[in-house]
């Protein structure tokens, strides 16, 4: 199931359905007025933190946080099954961003909704990359280096060692590599993002 069309239209369904169910949960919350808009304001004050703040620190501090959570993420692949793992986590993300735009946009009008992708940039592309090597090394049938020379079209002659794009080692380099560059945008790229979408 992992290897097919159908494995992987499921987390796509699965996202969507996490985005539904945060954006329904928050609405209907404050309309039954569990919750204020602004009790969700916190992100202000993190943007405020932004002025005169120290990048290497908080580079250490943020790259701190993700190991953390990427140490749990490769836990639970060892603990469960990890297509389950997937399937939580997807379900998990969407559902939080779902919740997070809703705010947004009810506070800021659908401008919200531009804003909120400010705070994504550029960091969650690396990360996102970074989740999307795990899961086709981990349930891909095609091996990495068919797709690789498939798409050099065996131009390159390392290409050919197709045996090297197999290789953990490589693989394990790559995803450090999104790490690394996912924490510098989330340190030093982000905050100056934010500061031109919130001025």
């Amino acid at each position: 199931m992992y290897y097919t069309i159908e494995g992987k239209r499921f987390l796509c369904i699965l996202y969507i359905a996490g985005l539904l169910f945060g954006s329904l949960f928050i609405n209907l919350s404050i309309r039954m007025e569990l919750f204020r808009t602004t009790d969700f304001l916190g992100f202000t004050e993190y943007i405020r933190s932004m002025e005169g703040l120290d990048t290497g620190a908080f580079f250490s501090y943020v790259c701190l946080v993700r190991f953390r959570q990427l140490l749990i993420f490769f836990l639970c692949l060892f603990l469960f099954s990890p297509y389950v793992v997937y399937c939580i986590l997807d379900f998990l993300v969407s559902t939080l961003l779902g919740f997070f735009i809703s705010t947004l946009v009810l506070y800021y009008g659908w401008e919200g909704m531009i804003k909120g992708i400010g705070f994504l940039l550029p960091h969650y592309l690396f990360y996102g990359i970074l989740l999307c090597v795990i899961y086709i090394y981990l349930f891909q049938r095609t091996p990495l280096s068919r797709m690789y020379m498939f798409s050099a079209e065996k131009k390159f002659s390392f290409v050919k060692n197709g045996k090297i794009f197999e290789n953990k080692i490589v693989v394990a380099a790559f995803c450090l590599l999104m790490f690394v560059l996912g924490c510098y945008g989330e340190a030093y790229l982000n905050p100056g993002i934010l500061k031109i979408f919130f001025h």
